[in-house]
């Protein structure tokens, strides 16, 4: 969750929505002129968990500190600083984001073990075709033993939303603009995303694996208005990650 104290800014960052990469664009701009991106803290561990209370919001395993929830941000920087912040987010195609999701956590994107132990993951890497695979989430889905809601990391415990502007993966240059009249800097330029480069995600759909995303993601496509679409000639060189 990358915070800039010095100009009220909190970026709630969600999964496989570009992080790493806005983090870089972020720094680029801001911290040559003294205003530093930086994480809450390094690492989430029992301590750390049990000293912002975030045990009593139910997300016992609050994941990595690039990507706190709005919820378990205002829990840790309190009621009044996450107030005087003003909070941005974006997200993804959900389509989109499966496939990412997909790519990343293959046996061929499995880091060494020394490279888990300084992220401090327990990640399971898989070598499944993209169907079964996706199946498999579905029925993870169906127990609820995956949460796969992006909406889920930007409101509270009743469901309002708790940042001020979400902005979309898809048209990223809109929010960096908006970022870039908020803060009164020049305009940050669209950073190059981090991630290979696929195709455009409809190639690796069927129709069963699209509606079952569609199940998996129905929060998200309802919430943020988004729909599978096929690739265009002109696409045909889009992203997938």
């Amino acid at each position: 969750m990358p915070y800039l104290p010095s100009l009220g800014l909190v970026y709630v960052a969600i999964p496989k929505t570009g992080t790493t990469s806005l983090i870089r664009a972020l720094r680029d701009v801001y911290e040559p002129t003294g205003n530093k991106v930086q994480l809450l803290t390094e690492k989430i561990d029992r301590q750390f968990r049990k000293k912002y209370r975030l045990d009593q919001i139910g997300d016992k395993k609050p994941g990595h500190a690039k990507h706190l929830s709005a919820l378990q941000l205002k829990y840790i920087l309190g009621d009044e600083e996450f107030a005087r912040c003003t909070k941005f987010s974006v997200v993804r195609n959900p389509w989109a984001m499966m496939v990412s999701r997909y790519f990343f956590t293959r046996v061929e994107s499995e880091p060494s073990l020394i490279e888990k132990l300084r992220r401090g993951t327990s990640r399971r890497f898989h070598e499944r075709e993209f169907e079964p695979w996706i199946e498999k989430f579905l029925a993870r889905h169906k127990s609820g033993e995956r949460r796969n809601s992006q909406l889920a990391k930007l409101v509270d415990l009743d469901g309002n939303l708790l940042v001020d502007y979400v902005g979309r993966l898809e048209d990223v240059q809109v929010t960096l603009d908006w970022l870039s009249q908020r803060v009164g800097v020049d305009r940050i330029g669209i950073p190059h995303l981090n991630g290979a480069r696929k195709g455009h995600y409809s190639q690796f759909y069927n129709q069963a694996t699209k509606e079952m995303v569609a199940e998996i993601c129905k929060l998200d496509i309802e919430y943020f208005g988004y729909q599978y679409e096929e690739a265009r000639p002109a696409a045909t060189r889009a992203s997938a990650n």
